[in-house]
C-alpha cells in the first residue's frame, strides 16, 4: 500500500475510511479539543486500528493539519458580485455563517491555543494558504479602479478577518447578523480611499468612488 503524499494529504486510505477518521477528528475537537485528544481516540471513534493512523500520519498534529486543509478551504466564500461593496458583503457574510459552526470554532480555537510546535509550523504555511481567496476581491477592485493600485491587499485581508478570529478566540461575543452587517459596513468605510487623493481612471473630480457605486468622504471644513 503506498503512502507517498499529493500536495500534503496521505494516500493509502479508502475515502470512506479517511472521510470517517476526519469526522472523527472533528467531533473530539470540538468535544475535547486539540491538546486532549490523542491518535488512540481517534481512532477509536472512527472504528479503525491505531495502527491504521501511524501509518498515514505520524503525528497527531500531521493528522490536523490535514483535516483542517479539507475542512476548512472548500467551504470558505467566493464572492464575485461586480463591485467592490457587493463583494466584501457577500464574503463576510459567508465568513459570519462558516464562523458559526461549531467545528470551525474549534479550528480556529485549535489555531489559537496550539503549543505543539510542529502544528504551529504547519499553520502558520496554512494561514498563508487558506487567506489567499480573500484577496480575489481586492484583486478585482483594482483592476476595476474602484481601488488605487498600490492598494496594500494584504492588510485590506488582516482588518477584514481579525474581528471574526476575535470575536471567535478572546472576547467570546456573538459573531451573529448584526455583527456582519456592522463588520461589513465599518469595513467598506475604512477600505475606501480619500476622495481628494485618489479618482479612478474616467472619473470626475472629486468623485473618487463612483465606479463603486458610494459617495466620497466629505471633506473636513476649515
Amino acid at each position: 500500500m503506498s503512502e507517498t503524499t499529493h500536495r500534503g494529504r496521505p494516500r493509502g486510505l479508502s475515502d470512506r475510511v479517511r472521510q470517517e477518521v476526519h469526522a472523527a477528528v472533528r467531533r473530539l475537537l470540538v468535544d475535547e479539543g486539540y491538546a486532549a485528544m490523542r491518535l488512540e481516540d481517534v481512532a477509536a471513534a472512527a472504528g479503525v486500528h491505531k495502527s491504521t493512523l501511524y501509518r498515514q500520519w505520524a503525528t497527531k498534529a500531521q493528522l490536523v493539519r490535514d483535516v483542517l486543509v479539507t475542512g476548512e478551504l472548500e467551504h470558505y466564500p467566493r464572492p464575485d458580485e461586480g463591485s467592490l461593496a457587493a463583494d466584501v458583503e457577500a464574503l463576510v457574510s459567508g465568513l459570519t455563517r462558516l464562523f458559526r459552526d461549531p467545528t470551525t470554532v474549534a479550528f480556529v480555537r485549535t489555531r489559537a491555543t496550539a503549543d505543539d510546535p510542529e502544528l504551529r509550523g504547519s499553520l502558520h504555511e496554512l494561514a498563508r494558504q487558506d487567506t489567499a481567496f480573500m484577496r480575489l476581491p481586492f484583486e478585482r477592485a483594482i483592476a476595476r479602479g474602484e481601488l488605487p493600485p498600490d492598494t496594500d491587499v494584504g492588510m485590506l485581508v488582516e482588518l477584514l478577518f481579525s474581528p471574526l478570529l476575535a470575536r471567535l478566540a478572546v472576547t467570546g461575543l456573538p459573531v451573529d447578523d448584526e455583527f456582519s452587517r456592522r463588520l461589513a459596513s465599518t469595513f467598506l468605510v475604512l477600505a475606501a480611499p480619500p476622495a481628494a487623493t485618489w479618482a479612478p481612471p474616467g472619473a470626475a473630480d472629486g468623485d473618487a468612488l463612483s465606479r463603486s457605486g458610494r459617495g466620497p468622504r466629505p471633506r473636513a471644513r476649515r
